[in-house]
């Protein structure tokens, strides 16, 4: 950004470290970075929120309570802008830089450029990228308990795009929010587990593309125990013997060797085992030796038998959810 205030203005503009103002709230102290910016004799107070989960009303009104107290002009610092939060920014006269290149310094000079960002859309249901980081972080993470966004996608195995299209997902959502030091992107659950997870179940989707079925029971680190298979070892629920039983990722299915892969009617004649393709890997929220409860929940959540479903209640329960009515 200061390669494109530098273009503007000339290079001797810098950004360097700022003091609060006396008698500044402590929720403005807790919520926003502030920073100098220096063009020549000219002094500005940069104001930028540390989470990318602001409300534009909370905004104004706080930065309007911020300048109050400012000895200096002040303008606020910010990540993202729409063109229509832009606009009512430049109607209330309020100052800002923004980092899609908007600069709206009245006291020193404005720059727009129409690449604004767009209005977040989020899809019905979550991407298996977005899913597996949100399961990742219901597991492992805490209300208020931080995870860095680099850590994330080493642990997940997930390309940064992936990994970051996940978190802004969910940030926009409204489940979690992020929060920004230096460099690092740190991931803030916004709720205790079971509200956590309540926020963002609707969305969420049966993690199996596909089921294969082969000649005998195959074994190895990555299979893990899943299906009625599974639900039977934390349950009352009896597994029948076609019952699925064996989760795989994508990558692992592919190889199987094609002369063990039988059609499903040579299953249901000779027998072998069945084994389910996730779209993400089961074995990366998971040390037990099956998949996890949530993943499972997901993949029998509409099976009509209810044996099954009074089964997946002690899941249900167990992780705050509601039961499922049978009358």
């Amino acid at each position: 950004m200061m390669e494109f205030l530098k273009s503007i203005f000339g290079d001797n503009i810098i950004i360097t470290s700022y003091e609060y103002p006396m008698d500044t709230p402590v929720y403005i102290r807790d919520n926003y970075n502030v920073q100098l910016l220096s063009w020549d004799e000219h002094r500005c107070a940069l104001l930028s929120p540390n989470s990318n989960s602001w409300r534009l009303p909370s905004l104004k009104k706080q930065f309007v309570n911020f300048c109050k107290l400012s000895t200096v002009p002040c303008a606020l610092y910010l990540d993202r802008l729409t063109a229509q939060q832009r606009r009512n920014l430049v109607e209330n006269r309020l100052p800002f830089i923004a980092e899609s290149q908007q600069v709206f310094l009245p006291f020193w000079g404005c720059f727009f450029n129409e690449k604004c960002a767009s209005v977040s859309h989020i899809e019905e249901t979550m991407a298996p990228g977005t899913q597996l980081v949100f399961l990742y972080l219901y597991y492992h993470t805490g209300h208020n308990r931080t995870m860095n966004q680099t850590e994330l996608s080493k642990k997940l195995r997930l390309s940064k795009a992936t990994c970051s299209r996940a978190i802004k997902d969910l940030a926009e959502s409204g489940v979690i929010e992020i929060k920004n030091e230096g460099t690092n992107k740190w991931i803030i659950s916004r709720f205790d587990k079971p509200e956590f997870l309540r926020k963002a179940y609707s969305r969420m989707k049966s993690p199996v593309k596909r089921v294969i079925y082969v000649k005998n029971e195959p074994s190895g680190p990555h299979l893990l125990q899943s299906g009625v298979k599974a639900l039977s070892s934390i349950s009352m629920v009896g597994v029948k013997e076609y019952d699925r039983g064996i989760a795989v990722s994508a990558r692992i299915a592919s190889t199987i060797p094609a002369e063990y892969i039988i059609s499903k009617r040579e299953f249901e004649d000779f027998g072998g085992s069945v084994i389910e393709v996730w779209s993400y890997a089961p074995e990366l929220l998971s040390d037990n030796g099956r998949v996890d409860d949530i993943s499972l929940l997901l993949s029998l959540d509409n099976d009509p038998d209810e044996r099954i479903q009074m089964g997946l209640d002690e899941i249900r329960e167990k992780h705050g959810l509601p039961v499922k009515d049978y009358e």
